[in-house]
């Protein structure tokens, strides 16, 4: 595990392993599906991208399975009202979603489609993320805090206190530990058991993702900018820097979302340029690429991916802030 307060600059996150680009990024998607017509807010892929909830522009929050391309419910804070949903979440097992709007937040019990409980939070959420078997919910707020809600209690069971706004958030599968990137560009890791910190280490923009493996076994975070590293938890070391704006990448690219495969070999990632990348653990590489395409092609409006998944059947999902799902395969 990272020593406590462990600082990872960018010096030396020059001094690790470069990243792989190239012409692999450019693999369009197999199928494209639109979930949202004007775009969304925000958008969340359940652990094997067969659910996903979003935040549309126009149509307020809803609950979808793929690749049926089906609309379940539709979830908003009043009877015939859109809510303006900025941040939404999935259980990695599909059961639970959760939106929430300023410092209004929901749970939604996806089996019956209706609200579990509601929480009116100190201040405005920035991000949101739900445990994979669902028992938790933890709430990056605008007031440096991450609370961490039990599911079951309906209650929030402990306060994470950060430098600044909270800006990405994620539980890992087991449920040791929890992960958070701030505005300023520090990176948090708490162990949930006991509330202490285990890891801590720092980007020079604004944490634009964060992900942990489901055995807890390694972190990654993300930066404006493109800045990104992957960390040994074990070791406490720089396993990969993974910073994309180097080579062939534009600069203006940053990663957006990430996700660990469930055997923790394989890192996919989504970038604010539609790229979508897959990276193997072990070689330290990026072995495939593919590129979520725009709606329409002859105008200059570009796609950010918002979330990623790996399926069961092997191939990958994506969700994009244009509202379209993709699906990606070898």
């Amino acid at each position: 595990m990272i020593p406590v307060r462990k600082t990872i600059t960018s010096a030396l996150l020059l001094t690790a392993l470069g990243a792989v680009t190239g012409c692999i990024d450019q693999t369009p998607p197999n199928n494209t599906w639109e979930l949202a017509v004007k775009g969304a807010f925000d958008a969340a892929l359940n652990t094997d991208g067969s659910a996903a909830v979003i935040a549309s522009i126009n149509h307020g929050g809803s609950f979808w399975q793929l690749p049926q391309k089906e609309r379940i419910y539709n979830w908003n804070h009043k009877a015939g009202e859109y809510s303006l949903f900025s941040q939404v979440a999935v259980a990695g097992n599909g059961r639970y979603g959760a939106t929430a709007e300023q410092d209004r937040l929901t749970l939604w019990d996806a089996t019956s489609g209706k609200p579990a409980n509601f929480w009116a939070l100190p201040d405005d959420v920035r991000s949101l993320a739900i445990s994979d078997d669902g028992s938790y919910l933890i709430a990056g707020m605008d007031n440096s805090t991450a609370v961490l809600i039990s599911t079951s209690q309906g209650q929030g069971v402990r306060n994470f206190s950060v430098d600044d706004q909270v800006t990405a958030v994620a539980i890992s599968g087991d449920n040791r530990l929890a992960i958070a990137g701030t505005r300023t560009g520090s990176v948090y890791i708490w162990s949930l058991p006991d509330g202490e910190i285990k890891g801590q280490w720092s980007h020079e923009n604004q944490v634009r993702s964060v992900a942990l493996s489901p055995g807890a076994a390694y972190a990654f975070s993300g930066a404006q900018g493109g800045s990104g590293v992957l960390v040994d938890l074990n070791s406490g070391k720089i396993a990969m820097n993974m910073d994309i704006n180097r080579g062939v990448e534009v600069a203006s690219s940053t990663y957006t979302a990430a996700r660990f495969a469930p055997q923790q070999n394989e890192l996919l990632t989504g970038t604010s340029t539609g790229k979508i990348k897959l990276w193997d653990l072990s070689t330290q590489q990026q072995t495939a690429g593919w590129e979520g395409s725009k709606r329409d092609k002859w105008k200059p409006s570009g796609v950010s991916i918002m979330d990623v998944a790996f399926t069961r059947d092997g191939s990958y999902r994506a969700m994009g802030s244009n509202g379209l799902a993709y699906e990606f395969s070898k």
